[in-house]
């Protein structure tokens, strides 16, 4: 089964400049940025020497031949200009456009940022570059109406305006947003956002957006709020907008551990209202991964409101950048994530190497379906920013990629060097079984898998033990087992490599109780829908005689349950001698 089409192309400047200038230095206002053409297929980049003129230097060429997908544009490490915030549409007449802007030191997102679109003519096979627009930042691109718009900032971080641009051509020539009249939605700066996509539903069109007006800094400083107009108002005049209230964060949340959320999702939930679903992340030593936020939004668009008991849902990848879609074929709803498989040792907002395909039926839910690319290096490499439509029974998505070019790389995965296509095939047949690496295959440690009677444990990175006094706690360790209470003692556990972050899944064969030990005390794990057993604690033997707490949880023939890990000893499963 082809998951995406991989096609080895060199790449011409978008804007006019010669190859060589992109890869050594870069004049101030020149722009790096490369989309492909027709000039590899010829065997070379650089156009040949005529007779007589003088020999010029070699200039590094770079190797696109390993990079997943269709490589749309590249733009190399030493440049200073990196590739940040893909989209994608399918015009009414099979044209596919997709779009990036510039980030990175030598950039101009700090003043007046600079995106660029592309055209396809063959579903996606071979790209053109199509436009260069000045003054747009972080913006989505969709079809409406006869038009192509693109609504994002006209700038980086509390230096942008929120705008609008329209282009009645295809995608070759843009508004300008100049007032309230042509695109400049609000007067004052500091807004915030991602290619996020738009949704029409009662007669209006929808698009979450933040603000940046509480100061802190990143995260701390974003207010989620959503924006809405009548389907068939002109979308540049800034009259015809509604926004909601904007809510800020509460650092308490999330046991103290959250740090913002923002580049939210505006999606029709099951029960036809609007919701803005948007991406989590917490602080820097917390270990807190897959959490996104709920906020639900009135008819009338103006009030928007978070429960602290409810908004927060379980969804693998939600510390980066996503997005969702209702497809009313499955009745069901799609998203392309970034979740930390196998790295949880890490920041989840820093893991990116694996890009999966996840399915939900009401929003609260959800599946990993596929995992559709994966590169076993979280540093360097990174498939990330997904955006993506339906395209038939496929996925067509642009992806903000960082990876091997032969030139140096990514500086590193969050500065991508590149604007990749890919196509997913008859995505929604897809399974685990059709991944490109097993999910079980992905991290640290051996693969794993024992039968303890009520429940099968599988994973990677553990034995199973007997607890008792005097036992090893810790297969990296010599540390050992102490007071361990009589109830516990002949118990079988998940014994793990401290520090290590295994990955442990209990899979229920008959209703039980499932038993978690954990020290609390390393307070990066999340705990919550487990039941603390206040009298079951017991220790080792490291320097500080650590504690381990336990926890219950009642569980159903059938369910699977992850056990949480994050901190320094994980979750340790305990389970009950076999009757």
């Amino acid at each position: 089964m082809k998951r995406s089409i991989p096609v080895t192309l060199a790449i011409a400047c978008s804007a006019g400049f010669s190859f060589a200038f992109a890869v050594a230095a870069v004049a101030e206002g020149d722009s790096p940025i490369f989309a492909t053409n027709e000039r590899v297929r010829e065997g070379r980049s650089t156009p040949p020497r005529k007779s007589g003129q003088s020999p010029v230097a070699a200039t590094p060429q770079p190797d696109h031949s390993r990079v997943p997908g269709v490589v749309v544009a590249h733009s190399p490490q030493a440049s200073g200009i990196y590739i940040g915030s893909p989209g994608i549409v399918i015009l009414p007449d099979g044209t596919y456009l997709a779009k990036h802007d510039e980030f990175g030191p030598r950039s101009t997102e700090r003043s007046s940022a600079v995106s660029h679109v592309y055209r396809s003519t063959d579903r996606g096979r071979s790209w053109e570059h199509l436009a260069r627009v000045d003054g747009l930042f972080w913006a989505n691109i969709f079809h409406h109406r006869g038009a192509v718009y693109m609504m994002g900032t006209s700038a980086g971080h509390t230096r942008g305006h929120c705008v609008i641009r329209r282009s009645t051509d295809g995608g070759r020539t843009w508004t300008t947003a100049e007032d309230e009249n042509t695109g400049l939605l609000f007067p004052d700066i500091s807004y915030h956002t991602a290619p996020m996509p738009v949704v029409i539903h009662n007669g209006r069109i929808w698009r979450a957006m933040e603000d940046e007006k509480t100061g802190g800094g990143w995260g701390h400083s974003f207010r989620a709020f959503m924006m809405s107009a009548p389907a068939d108002a002109d979308l540049l005049a800034a009259s015809n907008w509604t926004s909601s209230n904007a809510i800020s964060r509460d650092p308490d949340w999330l046991g103290g551990q959250f740090r913002g959320r923002l580049e939210g999702n505006a999606v029709v939930d099951p029960d036809g209202r609007i919701v803005n679903i948007l991406r989590v992340n917490v602080e820097g030593p917390s270990r807190i991964a897959g959490k996104a936020a709920l906020v639900r939004v009135s008819d009338d668009g103006q009030t928007a409101t978070f429960d602290t008991g409810t908004g927060f849902i379980d969804l693998p990848g939600a510390a980066k950048k996503f997005t969702i879609r209702y497809d009313p074929k499955s009745k069901a709803y799609w998203a392309l994530t970034n979740p930390v498989m196998g790295h949880t040792e890490l920041n989840a907002g820093s893991v990116r190497n694996t890009l999966a395909l996840l399915r939900s039926e009401d929003l609260m839910t959800w599946e990993k379906r596929c995992i559709l690319l994966h590169h076993p290096d979280v540093v360097y490499h990174a498939f990330q920013y997904p955006d993506w439509v339906f395209d038939g029974d496929d996925i067509a998505a642009a992806i903000r990629t960082a990876y091997d070019d032969g030139i140096g790389g990514a500086r590193r995965g969050h500065d991508a060097n590149y604007l990749t296509f890919h196509r997913f095939e008859n995505v929604r047949e897809l399974t685990l079984a059709d991944s490109v690496v097993h999910p079980d295959d992905i991290g640290p440690g051996r693969p794993a898998k024992a039968d303890l009677g009520a429940v099968v444990v599988e994973g990677r990175g553990f034995t199973v033990e007997t607890l008792r006094n005097g036992a090893v706690s810790f297969a990296n360790r010599k540390y050992i087992w102490e007071d361990v209470p009589e109830k516990l003692a002949g118990w079988r556990y998940t014994q793990t490599a401290g520090g290590a972050n295994p990955r442990v899944r209990a899979t229920v064969k008959r209703d039980t109780v499932l038993y978690l030990a954990t020290a609390t005390c390393q307070p990066t794990i999340d705990t919550r829908g487990w039941a603390p057993e206040p009298e079951l604690t017991f220790g080792y033997t490291d320097g500080g005689r650590t504690r381990m707490e336990v926890f219950r949880r009642a569980v159903r023939a059938g369910e699977q349950v992850e056990l949480p890990q994050g901190n320094w000893t994980g979750g340790v499963l305990l389970a009950p001698p076999e009757e």
